[in-house]
């Protein structure tokens, strides 16, 4: 009778978790015929896919194949922009391949959702797990509801109608393997081989999700609170799925973590976009005309200078980089504009102090001006020539010029900049370094770090900063949780000093610019510069006390105040902005910022595909 009991419960949770998967085109049938919920179904969509895909099913694959994993969603997000490429130039059977790949994945994970299911079922015949069993169980269901939804949300734009039809059933056939055959098939080497594929599917749905979209029209005010309204929507749902796959920490979990990161940051930010806004009214519109003359020192020290106050992140300084070249600016001056001007950027230099001491942040400024200096002297000698022709950079990376009037229009100038474009400029990027420091703390192995050999962790922290694309503010929480959680100050440095000034992008438009010998004998400098600094830091620096991760969680009414106030400052940011583009400042490219003017996207159809970045 029992086991007869276990077998009707767990056909049920099958039944329901097909229904769940089926509710998706039929929500998406519903809601796509007027404007608003359309634009608020696609930031749904946005949110819950990319969202359970980095919060949950890479974590759940982790679990299973180790952190080889995160690679392979790297590659997994990166194969599709190199197959559209390869289609452009005729090769269709490209297109077969990605959604084959793709059907593969969510089959992999599909099987992974029917065993949970079965076994929710027979919770009760595993007496110490049943409730961990059926709230799996009912998860599993939930998450099918966005699942479907966004499968029948950008599937049949991009890819067309029979894909999203194979892909729905491609996920029917793998659940039912998985409940049916998975405790009998999915061993645990099987379920490796599965999360391994698993994470495959996580880069490519990221890819598919953040390059295909509906813009909205922009003569609709009322759309971007749409847009803003289904994002929160999105984010209830995840918080109410997935809250609880997260292992706790000594200082408790993401959430608490979240928060007593954001109450240390909030006033060291709100300072920053003042000093932000007062540095672009106040500065002389000549402030670049003194970068060419003097020694090379010279010039690299002025490079430094005009660098230090302009509100210039990752993505907007290789635009200016390219126009000071295209107007006769040294080299030197101009390399080491290039590293201090992300480098040293206000907002990160303040939250430095905030978070971990002023120690730290003094040795980071000194850090960052000694590489810009050596490294703009260095390889000036590595240049071919100047480039005959270079485009002129962006209106939005333009350096900024003081607006006329007296002292009062000048105010409210830096109050407009300061708190408007310089927050929408920056607050993807901290939202994002805060909420991976809190999620990834309990990740992160003090143990595992503790064991690396001596001196080890300073040249692969500068190597991994090398090619990626972070911004110096969003990273610096980052930098924390790991000081925290063991990596020495050197390493944390190193990161710090190669991840905001140099990227794959940055490499790439050098060697245009330059040529390969200028480019490699930048990125062999700066690694080169990032260790040996990070090693003098090690050897000058004392780890400091983290108060952002263990502190008393009674913060005074002040600290909220100003969270409050943040927190205010970047829903407004949001709104002005919409869903989509706040999040596409994470993927914004140095290298065709100055040729598309931005990242607005042209008006289309709600039933045809757009992506961004020309996708």
């Amino acid at each position: 009778m029992i086991a007869l009991q276990a077998e009707l419960a767990s056909e049920w949770y099958l039944l329901l978790g097909f229904l769940a998967l089926c509710a998706g085109p039929l929500m998406v049938w519903a809601l796509r015929a007027n404007v608003a919920s359309t634009v608020a179904l696609d930031s749904f969509c946005l949110i819950t896919i990319s969202g359970f895909a980095l919060l949950h099913l890479l974590p759940e694959s982790a679990e299973q194949a180790g952190w080889l994993v995160l690679p392979l969603a790297l590659l997994g997000f990166v194969l599709p922009s190199v197959a559209e490429r390869t289609l452009h130039h005729g090769h269709a059977g490209m297109r077969r391949t990605a959604i084959l790949l793709a059907a593969f994945g969510i089959a992999a994970h599909a099987a992974l959702d029917g065993l949970f299911l079965e076994a929710g079922g027979h919770a009760h015949d595993h007496h110490g797990h049943a409730a961990s069993h059926e709230l799996t169980a009912w998860a599993v269901i939930l998450h099918r509801i966005p699942e479907g939804l966004g499968i029948w949300w950008i599937v049949p734009r991009t890819l067309g109608l029979r894909a999203a039809v194979l892909v729905t059933a491609t996920s029917v056939a793998g659940t039912l393997v998985g409940y049916y055959l998975g405790s009998q098939v999915l061993t645990e080497d099987s379920q490796s081989a599965l999360a391994l594929l698993q994470s495959l599917l996580v880069g490519s749905l990221l890819h598919v999700v953040l390059h295909s979209h509906v813009p909205a029209p922009k003569n609709e005010r009322l759309l971007k609170p749409a847009s803003v309204g289904g994002a929160a929507l999105g984010i209830a749902v995840l918080w109410f799925v997935i809250h609880d796959h997260f292992p706790a920490h000594e200082h408790g979990g993401p959430a608490t973590v979240f928060v007593r990161l954001t109450l240390e940051s909030a006033p060291a930010l709100l300072l920053a976009y003042l000093l932000v806004g007062l540095s672009h009214a106040f500065l002389p519109t000549d402030w670049f005309a003194h970068m060419t003359r003097g020694p090379k020192l010279v010039q690299a020290l002025r490079g430094v200078a005009v660098g230090l106050p302009l509100p210039v992140c990752s993505c907007g300084v290789v635009p200016i980089y390219r126009e000071l070249i295209h107007k006769g600016a040294a080299i030197a001056a101009a390399v080491a504009f290039l590293i201090a001007t992300p480098e040293l950027e206000l907002a990160a230099v303040t939250l430095t102090f905030r978070l971990m001491g002023g120690e730290i942040a003094l040795v980071r400024i000194a850090m960052a001006a000694v590489l810009a200096l050596g490294v703009g002297m260095l390889v000036a000698s590595f240049a071919s020539g100047r480039p005959k022709q270079a485009p002129a950079a962006a209106d939005c990376c333009a350096p900024p010029a003081a607006p006329p009037g007296g002292l009062g229009a000048r105010m409210l100038e830096a109050l407009r900049f300061g708190f408007g474009p310089a927050v929408d400029s920056t607050a993807t990027w901290i939202l994002t370094g805060l909420l991976l420091s809190a999620m990834l703390m309990p990740y992160v192995d003090r143990d595992w770090i503790a064991a690396l050999p001596a001196g080890v962790d300073v040249p692969v922290a500068a190597l991994l900063g090398l090619p990626l694309y972070v911004c110096a503010t969003g990273s610096t929480p980052l930098a924390a949780m790991l000081l925290v959680q063991g990596l020495s100050p050197g390493a944390v440095l190193a990161l710090l000093l190669t991840g905001p000034a140099t990227n794959v992008t940055t490499f790439g438009v050098l060697a245009r610019l330059h040529g390969r010998r200028f480019a490699a004998a930048f990125a062999v400098a700066m690694w080169l510069g990032a260790v040996g600094l990070g090693y003098l830091a090690n050897l000058l620096v004392e780890v400091p006390p983290m108060p952002a991760f263990g502190a008393d969680a009674h913060a005074s009414t002040s600290a909220w105040i100003w969270l409050w106030t943040l927190a205010a400052l970047f829903l407004w940011s949001l709104l002005r902005q919409g869903v989509r583009p706040f999040l596409e400042r994470l993927f914004e490219s140095p290298a065709n910022a100055d040729e598309d003017g931005g990242h607005e996207h042209e008006p289309a159809p709600p039933e045809q595909g757009h992506g961004c970045c020309g996708h």
